[in-house]
């Protein structure tokens, strides 16, 4: 596995993300850098990176973008999370690396537009994160970061609805079978 953590301090996180990761053997041959800094609306940030190097390489690079705290909070650390929790968080950003392993530079330009510009593009994107991470073995983990997000006192209403607007719900993600394809609703 090809991991840089940049700022990134805590034994915890570490040890977290390398777990997560250890199921994505697809992931092993990428460069992939866990860089803490402060993250505006979001907990965590899957990003390709995308430079002159790599375009003319064919080399894909990712980073993960980790908040100091979590979302909507300013008093609630990411590294007081539960270990489970800050897992099946992971493993959902890692989903989305496997998602973006087939697009080219200029097909993850295209992806990022309709990423922002789409909301139906962005539940897709959301909830196909989700079904990789099940499919890798982290169903209990994710329903354990949704009920965790949903029921803390200090995790923000907008972050929570921004959960219950694009991601899996608890019950979709109870009915995933990790050994099966996962049942895609269609999204209209």
């Amino acid at each position: 596995m090809k991991v840089k953590f940049s700022k990134v301090d805590s034994d915890k996180i570490k040890e977290s993300f390398l777990e997560a990761l250890r199921k994505y053997e697809d992931l092993h041959d990428y460069s992939i850098t866990l860089y803490q800094k402060r993250v505006k609306n979001s907990t965590m940030q899957a990003q390709p990176i995308i430079s002159l190097q790599n375009i003319f390489s064919g080399i894909k690079r990712y980073r993960i973008m980790l908040g100091v705290y979590v979302s909507s909070s300013d008093t609630l650390k990411v590294e007081d999370v539960p270990q489970n929790v800050m897992t099946g968080w992971f493993a959902h950003e890692l989903g989305h690396l496997v998602d973006y392993l087939s697009y080219s530079n200029l097909g993850m330009i295209k992806y990022g537009l309709q990423y922002v510009f789409s909301n139906s593009f962005k539940m897709k994107a959301e909830h196909e994160a989700d079904y990789i991470a099940i499919q890798r073995g982290f169903r209990d983990e994710i329903i354990a970061t949704k009920e965790w997000v949903l029921n803390h006192d200090l995790v923000g209403q907008r972050y929570k609805d921004r959960l219950h607007k694009y991601y899996l719900s608890i019950e979709q993600v109870e009915l995933c079978n990790m050994n099966e394809p996962p049942f895609v609703p269609k999204i209209e």
